[in-house]
C-alpha cells in the first residue's frame, strides 16, 4: 500500500476523495489536511467518520501519519508552498493541474524533487483517457506520414449549479487559457511528440461577459517540423465539444480526427477516432475499454511510480510539465502584447 495525505477539501477535492481514490485499493489516505476546524466538520459530513483522520497543517499530518505521498488539490496560487514543503519532508507528490502559477517557481520545485530523487508528477489527465493515446500512436506510428497542420476547436457553456461556484470560476485568473488550456497545450506536445516554437495569441473579452479575465481565445502554435496547430476555445459557447476539444490532424497520406474527456471525466462518453485514408473512407478506430483513464489512471501511474513500477512514456512528470506551461505562459503573454512570442524550453 502507498500511503498518501490529502490536502485540499474543496468540491473538487471531495470529488477526488468520493470518486477517484476509493478505485485505486494500492493507495490508503492516512490523513486529510482542511484549513479550518469548518471546513474540516464540513468535508467530514461527506466523507464519514470511518475516514482517516483531519489535520490543520501539512506539518503536523507528515509528522503524525509517515506518509508515502501527498496530493496537492488545492488552488495554484497555493501549489508552490505546500509542493514544496512536502518535497521537504521526502514525500511524493502528486499535484493539481496548473502546476504553478510560473514556469521559475515550478523549475525550482523541479530541481527540488530530482535532488531528493522523489517523484513529483503532475495531474495532466487527459493524457490518460484512450482516445489521446490512440493519437499519439497514430502519429508515432507514421502510417500516415508526417502531420503538416492540425485544428482544434473547443466549445463550452458550464452549467455551475450555484452562484458561489460561478462566481469562483468567472473570478479564476486566465480560466481558458491557464484553467483549461492548459490540458490543450500539453497535449497537443504529447500527441506531436514535439515542442513548441512560437505563439500567436489573441484573447477578446466580450462586454456582456461574467469573466474577470477572457473566456474565449485564438491561438496559432507552431511546432517542430513546422507543424501549424491553430487553436480555439470558448466558455461562452452553446455548441458543446468534449472537454479536449474537437481535434482535426491533417498528415501527408491521410487525416484523422478524435476528441477525449466528454461530460464526465469518469466515463468514456467523449472519447473516438475517425481515421481518413487517401480514397476518403472512414475508420472508425478501436479503443481500449477496460483499462483505467483519465483521473483513476493519473492515481493509479503516480501509486505505482512510487511503489518502483516502470512508468509509462507519456509520464506527465514536472520536468516534462515545465514545457507545457511554458507554452501556456507565451500564449497568456502573446495576448497581453499583441506578439508572436517565443515559447522557451522550460528547463
Amino acid at each position: 500500500m502507498v500511503r498518501l495525505i490529502q490536502i485540499g477539501l474543496g468540491d473538487w477535492g471531495l470529488n477526488w476523495a468520493t470518486t477517484i481514490v476509493p478505485q485505486i485499493k494500492t493507495v490508503e489516505v492516512v490523513g486529510y489536511v482542511a484549513r479550518s476546524q469548518e471546513r474540516a466538520a464540513a468535508a467530514r459530513m461527506k466523507l464519514g467518520n470511518h475516514v482517516a483522520p483531519f489535520f490543520l497543517s501539512l506539518d503536523e499530518a507528515v509528522k503524525r501519519t509517515a506518509p508515502d505521498g501527498v496530493l496537492v488539490f488545492t488552488t495554484t496560487d497555493t501549489h508552490v508552498e505546500l509542493v514544496k514543503r512536502a518535497l521537504e519532508f521526502g514525500c511524493h507528490v502528486l499535484v493539481e493541474k496548473p502546476f504553478v502559477p510560473t514556469v521559475k517557481e515550478g523549475r525550482e520545485l523541479v530541481q527540488m524533487a530530482a535532488g531528493r530523487d522523489l517523484i513529483l508528477m503532475v495531474n495532466q489527465n487527459f493524457r490518460f483517457f484512450p482516445a489521446a493515446q490512440r493519437a499519439a500512436g497514430i502519429v508515432r506510428e507514421g502510417t500516415l506520414g508526417g502531420v503538416a497542420a492540425v485544428s482544434i476547436a473547443f466549445r463550452r457553456l458550464l452549467n455551475y449549479g450555484s452562484e458561489e461556484r460561478a462566481r469562483r470560476h468567472h473570478e479564476l485568473p486566465h480560466p481558458l487559457l491557464a484553467d483549461l488550456g492548459i490540458h490543450h497545450f500539453d497535449l497537443m506536445r504529447m500527441v506531436l511528440g514535439r515542442e513548441p516554437i512560437s505563439v500567436y495569441c489573441a484573447a477578446p473579452r466580450a462586454s456582456w461577459s461574467a469573466f474577470s479575465d477572457p473566456d474565449t481565445a485564438a491561438a496559432i502554435v507552431m511546432f517542430e517540423g513546422d507543424i501549424a496547430v491553430s487553436w480555439t476555445g470558448s466558455w461562452e459557447a452553446r455548441a458543446h465539444t468534449a472537454f479536449s476539444g474537437e481535434w482535426y490532424m491533417q498528415c501527408q497520406h491521410g487525416d484523422f480526427t478524435w476528441a477525449c474527456r466528454g461530460d464526465r471525466d469518469v466515463t468514456l462518453d467523449g472519447d473516438r477516432v475517425t481515421v481518413i485514408n487517401d480514397q476518403e473512407t472512414f475508420r472508425v478506430e478501436a479503443l481500449a475499454k477496460d483499462q483505467r483513464f483519465g483521473r483513476a489512471a493519473v492515481l493509479e501511474t503516480f501509486a505505482e511510480t512510487v511503489a518502483g513500477r516502470k512508468r509509462p512514456s507519456f509520464f506527465p512528470d514536472g520536468s516534462d510539465n515545465l514545457k507545457s506551461l511554458a507554452l501556456m505562459e507565451a500564449a497568456i503573454r502573446s495576448y497581453e502584447t499583441g506578439n508572436v512570442v517565443k515559447v522557451s524550453s522550460g528547463v
